[in-house]
């Protein structure tokens, strides 16, 4: 991973690499929010375009340029417009809600969102009302899944078997993952951690086992023309909730070990002020702290948080905190599953 940032920390580009060192994915901002993102996969490229750090429309190209899918995003109407064409002619062109829905399919391997073929959702709620928090502790390594829940979790993803890679690629369809793990590309011996997450509970799909004998007919007839319409897995549940995540990172450290460790505790002690509303470090012990780059930041699955809000004082985490607790239960992840199950 390669990122770019400016002097008051805000992202100007950033891409992404395979093993290889091929180019995997790519992104530019504009005023700190996602202007164009590029994915480029052996099957094509998928394009998206972000207008004030909002999905505008998701485009995908074919590498032999056979085929073409654009996702268009009008939030007026509060619809979504898929069209797709292939050799020049269009095989589909749908309206669908704003917000995917049960049964929304999507090409995992070019993280393209495509159109549902099951019509009417028929769902069951399964409260949950379960809630967890820890607190903000230093690192050398962080799983992010302990964290925050991955906002796709396609079939095959592995909570017990994460591996960077896998755990980088959800940066690809998760606006606020991408922000998180580009706030602090550098960061020296650790990063300040700690998590609020809370899980309402979980709407499952029932329609699937319904419509999976004529859905299973359509496939068998033409695989490709089918994953060409509507992908390759499709939301099978979605989970509703909360969650805030705050990240300390610090950098400039001193080479000497003793006096690096002597910092690291200031900056805990300034978190805890900021938290905890603990006393705070001296004068002379801010001075210290002054000499390194050390820094908070808020982060959450509302729109207002999704780049990271800087914490300098108490109130500032009373207010975030606050905003978080007074918002609407929000879709916190979408559960995929693979048509070929049907």
């Amino acid at each position: 991973m390669e990122v770019s940032r400016s002097e008051d920390n805000k992202p100007l580009w950033s891409k992404y690499y395979n093993p290889d060192g091929d180019l995997w994915f790519e992104t530019r901002y504009e005023n700190g929010l996602p202007l164009i993102k590029k994915v480029y996969s052996e099957n094509g490229t998928t394009v998206y375009n972000y207008s004030s750090g909002d999905l505008t429309s998701t485009e995908f190209t074919a590498a032999d340029n056979g085929s073409f899918q654009k996702l268009a995003f009008d939030a007026g109407t509060g619809q979504r417009t898929l069209t797709i064409t292939k050799n020049e002619e269009t095989i589909l062109n749908e309206n669908y809600p704003y917000q995917e829905k049960f049964g929304s399919g999507i090409n995992t391997n070019a993280y393209m969102p495509l159109g549902n073929p099951f019509g009417v959702s028929e769902t069951s709620y399964f409260h949950i009302d379960e809630s967890f928090s820890q607190s903000l502790t230093w690192h050398i390594n962080v799983n992010p899944l302990e964290y925050m829940f991955p906002y796709r979790l396609f079939d095959g993803f592995s909570y017990n078997n994460y591996r960077p890679q896998s755990g980088v690629s959800l940066a690809v369809t998760d606006n606020l993952y991408q922000s998180i793990i580009e706030q602090y590309p550098v960061t020296e011996d650790g990063v300040l951690v700690g998590c609020f997450k809370y899980q309402h509970g979980y709407d499952n799909f029932n329609s699937a086992g319904k419509a999976g004998d004529s859905l299973r007919e359509v496939y068998h007839e033409n695989p490709d023309l089918f994953e060409l319409k509507y992908g390759d897995q499709y939301i099978s549940k979605v989970g509703y909730g909360k969650n805030y995540i705050i990240i300390g990172a610090i950098r400039n450290l001193p080479t000497n070990g003793n006096a690096a460790n002597n910092i690291k505790d200031l900056a805990r002690r300034q978190m805890q002020t900021i938290i905890y509303d603990y006393e705070s470090i001296s004068p002379e012990e801010q001075e210290i702290l002054d000499k390194v780059w050390f820094e908070l930041k808020f982060f959450s699955t509302l729109k207002e948080h999704r780049n990271g809000v800087v914490l300098n004082s108490y109130e500032d985490y009373l207010d975030v905190v606050q905003e978080v607790e007074d918002a609407e239960l929000s879709i916190i992840q979408l559960f995929y599953s693979r048509f070929e199950y049907l």
